[in-house]
């Protein structure tokens, strides 16, 4: 199954090029936009703790307008993962529509990085002190417990997008089944999640042309748009043992969307008018 996912998720992008480029350079320009906001603030007149507030506040609203986007941008994918083309009409009509959950998003995102950089630190200085004295044991209890709550959190969210999209559930539910689908899946969502770093990867070799947002945003829900597949099998044999469900048919599963993907070979990505 992941083997398929690996290859329906390259033709995706590859067929979708031009759009997953411009969108990545809308993201660019954007992403700049908030990283000259975070610095200007940040030289405003004031005492160390007002410029922090200055830049915590531009952090989320930053964070805020940049998952609006990605939010609006969700459909898009969701069509790509679909055999339908994206079009920058919906991501433009989807804005507003995408103003609660991408605010909602953001706050969480600040959250998570607040978290990150201030209990991190401050559990590890716990365990092991700055001054070389005796740390307590507790402090390496509690870092290994936020850090592993982080990357929990960082494996499920990147279900969040693709289950709005797909599912058209409300925030609360969305991040419920983020969750779900992580704990149900851990290895497939820690595949998923390789895969997105090569994605970050060629996206900071490429300086941001390629790959990028748009890339990562097809990935996650095509692999989503597959996975929940399992669950619809599921409902159709509710009578099914635990160690019949983890037997899931992908051959079977799968028959459709290698018929529509058909037999793509190499020259057909570079010379598709030889085919």
């Amino acid at each position: 199954m992941f083997r398929f996912f690996l290859k329906k998720n390259f033709c995706d992008v590859w067929d979708n090029l031009l759009h997953t480029i411009v969108y990545n350079l809308m993201m660019l320009v954007l992403l700049g936009g908030c990283l000259a906001l975070c610095f200007a603030v940040s030289a405003l007149p004031g005492s160390a703790g007002v410029k922090d507030l200055y830049v915590a506040a531009a952090f989320l609203f930053s964070s805020i307008v940049v998952c609006v986007f990605l939010v609006a941008e969700s459909d898009n994918a969701a069509r790509a993962a679909s055999y339908e083309t994206p079009k920058f009409r919906n991501l433009l009509k989807n804005l507003l529509p995408s103003l609660k959950d991408g605010a909602l998003l953001g706050l969480l995102v600040t959250l998570f990085v607040v978290i990150a950089t201030t209990s991190l630190p401050y559990y590890f200085f716990m365990w092991l002190p700055r001054d070389g004295g005796q740390g307590s044991p507790i402090g390496l209890i509690m870092l290994s417990f936020v850090f592993w709550a982080l990357v929990i959190f960082v494996l499920a969210i990147q279900w969040f997008l693709p289950i709005r999209s797909l599912m058209h559930n409300n925030f609360k539910k969305c991040l419920k089944k983020s969750y779900i689908i992580f704990f149900d899946n851990v290895w497939f969502s820690i595949g998923v999640m390789l895969v997105n770093l090569l994605n970050i990867f060629i996206t900071v070799f490429t300086l941001g042309i390629l790959d990028g947002a748009s890339t990562m945003l097809i990935t996650c829900t095509n692999a989503l748009r597959l996975r929940l597949y399992k669950y619809d099998w599921y409902e159709v044999n509710p009578g099914l043992t635990r160690e019949q469900r983890r037997e899931v048919p992908w051959e079977e599963l799968l028959a459709n969307d290698r018929r529509i993907l058909g037999p793509r070979k190499w020259k057909s990505f570079i010379f598709p008018w030889k085919e």
